[in-house]
């Protein structure tokens, strides 16, 4: 293990991973070019053939709706369901509204960061032990198999890790549902960092 990972890490992280989603999606021909070219429906609202009723725009929105419910969490011991998530919303129906919800999400993560570090100083200056938020308390509501609803316990950290390696699975998705419509995902779009740290030191050998 090289070090403890911080508040501010989990957060650059997840603000690295949304920016390069964003960047993406600005490679998507928009609806107007695709009327331009009689292409119907646009590519980011395109139904799959291979995967029922999946559209890249239903991924950036599920993607989305798992950060947006851990970064509302404000205080020790909140519940946060992952069942309450909107859908048929302007994120997934064209890719300006996606990028727009994807930059929502990262002005939020900015202002967590500005507000970890603040708080990580005044920590600091009066000498005493580094305790942050992310070690805070909270409760997960889902829904089990059988349709019960249940609740367990994890930390705000590890929610956040989760939403942002649940969003590199969706990426990876997304990369496919490219392919099946003729396009060229970037090399390095929707891999997990164990495995690009895995590769480039194959590489590298």
């Amino acid at each position: 293990m090289d070090h403890l990972a911080s508040p501010a890490d989990l957060l650059e992280a997840a603000e690295s991973y949304l920016l390069h989603l964003h960047g993406v999606l600005a490679h998507l021909p928009t609806a107007e070019a695709a009327a331009a070219e009689a292409a119907d429906p646009p590519v980011y609202t395109r139904v799959s053939g291979a995967l029922a009723g999946s559209t890249i725009g239903k991924h950036v929105r599920h993607i989305l709706d798992h950060f947006l419910i851990i970064l509302a969490v404000e205080r020790p011991d909140q519940c946060a369901s992952y069942m309450k998530r909107e859908r048929s919303t302007d994120t997934e129906s064209s890719v300006g509204g996606g990028q727009a919800a994807i930059m929502r999400v990262v002005e939020t993560i900015r202002q967590k960061k500005q507000q970890q570090q603040h708080q990580e100083q005044l920590i600091q200056q009066q000498g005493e032990e580094l305790l942050v938020a992310a070690d805070a308390r909270v409760f997960i509501e889902d829904t089990m198999p059988g349709n019960d609803t249940a609740a367990f316990v994890s930390s705000w950290a590890r929610e956040l890790w989760f939403c942002t390696h649940h969003m590199i699975h969706h990426n990876a998705i997304i990369a496919c549902l490219m392919h099946e419509f003729g396009l060229q995902p970037p090399a390095e779009f929707a891999y997990a960092p164990s495995t690009l740290k895995a590769k480039h030191n194959t590489d590298s050998k």
